[in-house]
């Protein structure tokens, strides 16, 4: 990985800085405006820009976590601002509306790193949890730091959060489950 990274980082510095870090799977880097892949039913690609993203409505919530430091509980709140996941996928061309064949379709959240998280149709678009799967752009009111961003991916409603936490979002994909 530091290999890849360090080609990147020469690509950059002889272009000028023309391109960012691509994502895994993608044959080039990308147009530096660009912060996140997306490819829908069609399977045809867009790249969705900052100014793209923020058409949508924005979100604000607050998750209240517990961190134990030197044995006593300390009580944390943090504020993320970004758009409800569902609202994402729409602006990138998934039309789930009506449709009977996107209720066995996948969408996979892939970081820079390669790591991955999956949410079926039925959790984001028939359940509760739909409402609390969000593209993360800011936190406690500030962008995302690097290890983090510049898009994030969080499902606030998850048992264990971590799992589906993606840090450096940089993909997503909207895919039928195959066939039998």
């Amino acid at each position: 990985m530091r290999l890849r990274t360090a080609v990147l980082a020469t690509a950059l510095a002889v272009s000028g800085g023309a391109f960012a870090q691509s994502c895994p799977g993608e044959a080039a880097p990308r147009d530096t405006d660009v912060l996140l892949s997306t490819r829908v039913a069609d399977g045809s690609p867009r790249g969705l820009k900052r100014s793209d993203l923020d058409t949508l409505p924005p979100r604000s919530v607050d998750l209240r976590r517990s961190v134990e430091r030197d044995g006593a509980r300390d009580e944390q709140i943090l504020n993320y601002g970004g758009w409800l996941l569902r609202d994402v996928l729409t602006l990138a061309g998934f039309d789930e509306a009506g449709r009977r064949d996107t209720r066995t379709w996948v969408v996979e959240a892939t970081a820079t790193d390669g790591y991955r998280a999956v949410f079926s149709w039925g959790e984001l678009y028939n359940s509760a949890l739909g409402e609390q799967v969000y593209v993360i752009g800011s936190q406690d009111g500030r962008p995302l730091d690097a290890a983090a961003g510049p898009l994030a991916l969080r499902s606030l409603s998850d048992q264990r959060p971590g799992p589906r936490h993606v840090r450096n979002l940089c993909a997503l994909a909207v895919r039928p489950l195959p066939a039998r």
